[in-house]
């Protein structure tokens, strides 16, 4: 395979907004969530909120718990904010079966597994990196992350997104 960067710093930088580490909740308007589901292993437990102001995305919200951690425990955390921002619904990956459903049910929210895998949320996400169409926190970790993110091109021409051998994409 073929590998090269997701995104160039500088299209990366243009949409992010320093200074900015969270917006809170705003009445009236609708917010939804995704989650980075962690066993309390090697990876983080990640939590984002956005909403869309006309054809821009914007990121609200970026919480991160690092490991060692309780899955339940950061669960419960999360549920809340989720409940702050008026989010009844979170997307996740398909990591660890019925357990994030029924912990996150335990607290009123809905688990929606994501119909897509991460790389092709990533690539779906690439366009609107590139036009402007995103407005992200200023978080350096989150955009090391992304940054540290590589596009592989398969010899069937297939694109698949993920971060390098020891990098992270909570």
């Amino acid at each position: 395979t073929d590998s090269e960067s997701f995104i160039s710093r500088e299209a990366l930088e243009n949409v992010v907004v320093w200074g900015t580490q969270e917006r809170g909740p705003v009445i009236g308007t609708r917010f939804t969530a995704f989650v980075d589901v962690s066993g309390g292993g090697a990876d983080s437990f990640a939590l984002g909120i956005a909403h869309q102001e006309g054809d821009i995305g914007v990121l609200d919200l970026v919480r991160e718990v690092k490991p060692p951690l309780s899955p339940e425990g950061v669960i419960a955390e999360f549920a809340d904010t989720l409940k702050a921002y008026s989010v009844r619904s979170v997307t996740g990956d398909r990591y660890g079966g019925e357990f994030p459903r029924e912990q996150f049910r335990k607290h009123g929210i809905t688990y929606v597994p994501s119909k897509e895998p991460k790389g092709a949320i990533y690539l779906g996400l690439l366009p609107r990196l590139n036009s402007g169409k995103v407005r992200l926190l200023g978080s350096r970790r989150l955009v090391n992350q992304i940054l540290g993110l590589e596009r592989n091109t398969a010899r069937g021409g297939k694109d698949s997104i993920d971060h390098a051998p020891g990098g992270h994409d909570d």
